[in-house]
């Protein structure tokens, strides 16, 4: 129904404001909810607490993808840092060395930037997912009421004689709370579904909340269906399962090589004279990989939070110490060479070897089928914005002094691999950055052997990603899934294989993984990370017809509404996908490979 258009009072701008097609906004209003000046009162039920409290009751038994645990904005940007500085920090620093280190600082920026608009939209998304469930709610308790449905449909009767005749027309169109009643009459429904705008109108923050894990798959069986639309939720998860086959393989790829090196570094330590064979040594990786990680696959891994603590730990002070260390030798080769002579080697501008950075900066901020999990468990929601973009930044000031001091201290050298042997010669950066600390002598060269091994750690993680692959593949191809009481059934254990043994085949084929990730995040982790999100929003917003002009003018500050869901952010993110991934192709598979560095 359409009703007369309400004025919202928008939260006054407490930072600074960006100019972003379709008026000004604060970026210290992003993810707030502003009081909003709504219309005279129609329906009394509407200011019940009771029956808000009733709704929300009837919301929470809807749930199914329960939250857990609340999580503190501190702890959360933690978590996400843990998620961030994974893979990408130790590939990153090959990018800069390949791409130069203006224009890798440059891409990982534009990367970021991109990646926090469309996770503002994977937020906002998730509320109205949210809100769907609410909705839902609200038409079964009032559909479980008659006498106050019947309420209800007295009040609209009151107030519709009090409309001007072109509303009133328009109460003839097809509601959501018509669909959900299903044989209810109409005028009860076109009361119903004033009821759930007003309701909407005056406590948007119980709406919007979220209650549930609504994972980027699920999403898309929420709004992508009928005609013309089955085949976007299909090519939806087609693109997350690619995503997470890829990062497996990258995984796979990873564990296995510092396994190996670490083997061979550890048969230096202890005085062995025999040359180790990395190559022999990485397919026994690759194998005992496997061979850990299957049976991984059939446990509960919901209890692993100590674990995941111990990793997170390990991983901060590995990535603290390759900054100093790194810092160390790029200041004793500044001041033995000279800056101009060492800033003279240090590659800053090579735009032929753009995908070095780009495909690791698409891999590192790609997270977006991961947000729901991490941003449902925040209290208070409404931070969740900051959350990301601290996460974000800092993750980003981070990868970047590792770079630099990575470029400064090994741009020098002129052999192509490190030596295994503590106190060997050093190499040029490597495409794992932890390799190039192998012959460090430091501590008797457990540090060496502590730096190489860490990211082997990360085989915990490859049971995560198999396990999403697995339930992703499962509710995309509709197959139900036993328990975690009874998985030994033969179609978990077929689809377990089926997820497994790709990537572990694929690790046995090549070690290359700035190849695995130049062609994963180029288009899987490109697309579900840029228009993924964007299609979920508007198609979200369609649901509840967010989008038509007196919605806009009502729920300017739902909680969590992207300020970035206008046209010209919808045509920039669009033209930005457009455009590198033309980029990419062409790179890829029309130019000539360059020389490394």
């Amino acid at each position: 129904l359409r009703r007369p258009a309400k004025t919202p009072q928008t939260s006054p701008c407490l930072r600074t404001q960006v100019v972003f097609c379709g008026g000004v906004r604060s970026l210290g209003a992003i993810g707030q909810t502003a009081k909003m000046t709504t219309g005279p009162q129609r329906f009394k039920a509407s200011s019940r607490a009771t029956m808000r409290r009733m709704f929300s009751m009837e919301a929470d038994r809807r749930t199914q993808g329960q939250i857990g645990a609340k999580l503190s904005p501190g702890v959360a940007v933690i978590f996400m840092l843990n998620s961030l500085t994974g893979l990408s920090l130790l590939t990153l620093p090959y990018g800069f060395s390949q791409a130069g280190l203006l224009l890798g600082a440059v891409l990982l920026f534009v990367c970021m930037g991109m990646a926090f608009v469309t996770a503002t939209f994977m937020c906002e998304a998730l509320t109205i997912a949210n809100a769907l469930t609410y909705e839902e709610a609200e038409c079964q308790v009032i559909k479980n009421n008659p006498e106050l449905l019947e309420e209800l449909t007295r009040e609209y009767r009151s107030n519709a004689a009090e409309r001007p005749k072109a509303e009133n027309a328009d109460a003839s169109k097809p509601s959501l709370a018509e669909g959900l009643l299903g044989k209810i009459k109409s005028v009860s429904s076109d009361a119903l579904q004033d009821f759930c705008d007003e309701v909407r109108d005056t406590n948007p923050e119980s709406e919007f909340k979220i209650r549930e894990r609504v994972e980027l798959g699920q999403m898309g069986e929420m709004v992508l269906h009928g005609k013309g639309s089955h085949w976007v939720a299909t090519a939806i998860y087609l693109m997350v399962v690619s995503f997470t086959y890829g990062t497996a393989c990258a995984l796979a790829v990873t564990v296995s090589t510092s396994m190996a090196h670490t083997y061979c570094s550890a048969v230096s330590f202890i005085g062995d004279t025999s040359e180790c064979d990395a190559d022999k040594a990485y397919k026994y990786c690759v194998i005992v990989s496997f061979c850990i990680t299957l049976p991984l696959c059939f446990a509960n891994l919901q209890k692993t939070k100590n674990f995941t603590i111990v990793i997170m730990v390990f991983r901060f002070i590995a990535i603290a110490t390759m900054i100093a260390v790194g810092g160390y030798k790029a200041v004793g080769r500044l001041q033995e060479e000279g800056s101009v002579t060492v800033l003279s080697q240090v590659p800053t501008w090579e735009p032929e070897n753009f995908m070095a950075v780009f495909g690791n900066a698409v891999f590192l901020f790609g997270i977006h089928h991961y947000l729901p999990s991490m941003i449902s468990p925040l209290e208070p929601q409404r931070l969740a914005p900051r959350v990301i973009i601290t996460a974000f930044l800092s993750c980003y000031l981070v990868i970047l002094v590792v770079c630099v001091t990575a470029s400064i201290a090994w741009g020098g050298e002129a052999h192509s691999q490190c030596s295994v042997d503590l106190g060997g010669h050093f190499c040029k950066v490597q495409p794992l950055y932890n390799l190039n600390f192998a012959p460090l002598p430091w501590l008797g060269g457990s540090l060496a052997i502590f730096i190489t091994a860490y990211p082997s750690m990360a085989i915990a993680s490859i049971p995560i990603a198999a396990i999403t692959t697995r339930n992703t593949m499962a509710r995309w191809l509709g197959i139900v899934l036993p328990g975690p009481d009874n998985p030994f059934t033969p179609t978990n254990v077929f689809m377990t294989l089926a997820v497994l043994m790709p990537p572990s085949i694929i690790a046995l084929i090549t070690k290359d993984v700035q190849a695995v990730i130049q062609y994963v995040g180029g288009y899987a982790g490109l697309t579900v990370a840029i228009i993924c999100p964007l299609v979920l929003l508007v198609r979200l917003r369609h649901l509840l017809k967010l989008d038509t002009p007196k919605e806009k003018e009502r729920h300017t500050d739902r909680p969590l509404k992207s300020p970035f869901g206008n046209r010209c952010g919808y045509a920039f993110v669009v033209l930005f996908y457009l455009v590198a991934l033309s980029l990419v192709t062409k790179k890829l598979f029309f130019t000539l490979p360059v020389a490394a560095r």
